[in-house]
Order: C-alpha cells, then structure tokens, then sequence
C-alpha cells in the first residue's frame, strides 16, 4: 500500500538506550535496521549491523526507491529504520523525512533519528561493560593524532565536522 503524507510530519527519536536494547536483545531480532548515513565520518566505527547509506543517496525519488528495494524490501520482518548520522541534528532527520514521505516505503515501517547520533552513542557507550558487542569496526586513535575521534567530538561548524554535513546545513539555510 502506497504511503500518502501531508508534508508536515516531525521527525520521530529513538533513544541510544532503546536502540542499545535491541542491539543486544537474545534471540537476535531481525525486525529493525540501522542506517548510518555519515560519509567521510563513518569509517573508524559504527554501530553493530549498521548500513552506510550516505544523504547521497536520499536525492531523489528515483534513489530512494532504489535503496528501499536493495535494503528495506528484501527483510519481510522489518518494522523499524533507525537512521542516525554523527549527532543525528542534520543529515540523519534530513534523510529519516525524506524515507519516511517516500511512497515506496510500505506503511508498517516506523522510521525514527536516533538521538545523539553516533557522537551521542559514543559519549553514552563508549566505557561500558558491553563495548565489544555495543560497537563495530571501533579504531583506536593515538591521542593528539586526530582523526576519527577528533571528527565524533567536533563541534557542529568546526573543521573537524564532515564536509557534507557543513554542505548539506547550507543547503537547508541551518
């Protein structure tokens, strides 16, 4: 059944604690989706199962069509897209609308930002106990030699926040 949408929706959150939930949940659930949408700061952690779709691909109708046959429509049990980007206040909304309004999108699925982004979900896990099965492809920086670590606690406009992300709050007059 075709999604219809008036074109005033608010974006709906998840909180990192819900999605830490059903990461670790036993049996393993099958029923929700992560997508990253970071770029350029995705490489060098993630979390467990995450798909890199970058806002790239959410252009246009065409793309998003696209992504939701290769990834959304091959999972018949899936009810729940978490989009995030790194603090989830740009590219993750931005990308969680625009699926969301999408006709393509069956209407069972529940698309939600995950609060905090990944910056949110590294702050909130990044000492616990549970670490090893919280995160995926962490890479340890030295300190002081910048990099990843540097880009997760860059403020929003610093240099060391993604290029699209600065690109695409220009884009949107943020």
């Amino acid at each position: 059944m075709p999604r219809t949408h008036s074109g005033n929706e608010r974006v709906k959150y998840i909180s990192p604690d819900e999605v830490a939930e059903l990461i670790l949940a036993e049996p393993k659930r099958d029923d929700f989706l992560i997508i990253d949408v970071r770029s350029t700061d995705f490489p060098g952690g993630n979390l467990p199962g995450a798909v890199n779709i970058t806002t790239r691909e959410f252009r246009d109708e065409q793309s998003l069509t696209r992504l939701i046959r290769t990834h959304i429509l091959p999972r018949p049990s899936l009810h729940l897209l978490i989009l995030h980007c790194m603090r989830s206040q740009t590219r993750g909304p931005y990308a969680a609308q625009l699926l969301s309004r999408s006709p393509s999108l069956p209407a069972h699925i529940d698309v939600r930002v995950m609060e905090g982004g990944f910056a949110g979900w590294w702050a909130r896990f990044k000492g616990d106990e549970r670490r090893e099965r919280l995160f995926e492809g962490l890479v340890q920086r030295e300190e002081g030699k910048g990099g990843w670590e540097e880009v997760v606690q860059a403020k929003e406009g610093e240099s060391g926040e993604a290029e699209d992300s600065r690109k695409l709050r220009g884009e949107l007059g943020r």
